[in-house]
């Protein structure tokens, strides 16, 4: 069974600015060649800093890759939160219009080489001992605020494996523009970039995931 690692605390200034550099240097190597592939030698080049500098902040390779995904993903959930506390008191449907909308923008951002999507899709497809990090530290929050919002839309009591389902069929769509994207250009269907095309799409997702949702709300 894989052992979730800690990380390691920011120390004094010096030391931070280090720690900071590693994980500035090894997001883009990670997101581009995976976690087995990137070598700790080029990190800390790119770094400018020395190896072992990796295991005295981390405590090794795989704890710079966790660091790595948790900055990626709190920037992520910062600059695209799936709830706010101003929509705490809108109705499901708007908050769940949100939720597919700041999704999409978390899936097809482009700023940056999409490195948050690009790590998060290839760690869902060939998993590491750090996807028990993501789950535990990351997605399952996540996750949860989805199951909230999609429960709300339901509007009945629903065990947890309905709202699973649920919550899974509005992802899926979602996550699908990302992980499938060679596969859709070349059936020459159009990926999103702009927001207004970004906007567009998860209008089309809400509609489409509420004529679900309302199909399912009087149970069989």
């Amino acid at each position: 069974m894989y052992r979730i690692r800690p990380i390691a605390a920011v120390g004094t200034d010096s030391s931070a600015s280090t720690r900071a550099a590693l994980i500035a240097a090894a997001t883009p190597l990670f997101a581009s060649d995976g976690y087995e592939a990137t070598r700790t030698r080029d990190i800390a080049d790119k770094a400018k800093a020395n190896v072992a500098a990796i295991n005295y902040h981390f405590g090794s390779k795989m704890g710079l890759y966790q660091a790595v995904m948790k900055a990626q993903a709190d920037r992520m959930i910062e600059e695209f939160p799936l709830a706010t506390d101003a929509l705490s008191s809108a109705a499901p449907e708007e908050r769940l219009h949100w939720l597919v909308r700041n999704l999409l923008r978390r899936v097809l951002v482009t700023q940056g080489g999409n490195q948050p999507t690009r790590m998060c899709v290839r760690e869902f497809v060939e998993p590491t001992e750090a996807l028990d990090y993501m789950v535990k530290e990351i997605v399952s929050h996540q996750f949860a605020i989805m199951k909230q919002v999609v429960g709300d839309v339901l509007g009945r009591k629903a065990d947890d494996d309905e709202l699973n389902l649920v919550a899974e069929s509005v992802i899926s769509q979602c996550f699908h523009y990302g992980m499938a994207e060679p596969m859709l250009t070349r059936l020459g269907v159009k990926i999103p970039r702009t927001d207004e095309e970004i906007d567009a799409l998860a209008v089309h997702i809400t509609r489409f995931s509420l004529a679900g949702i309302a199909a399912v709300r009087v149970p069989a």
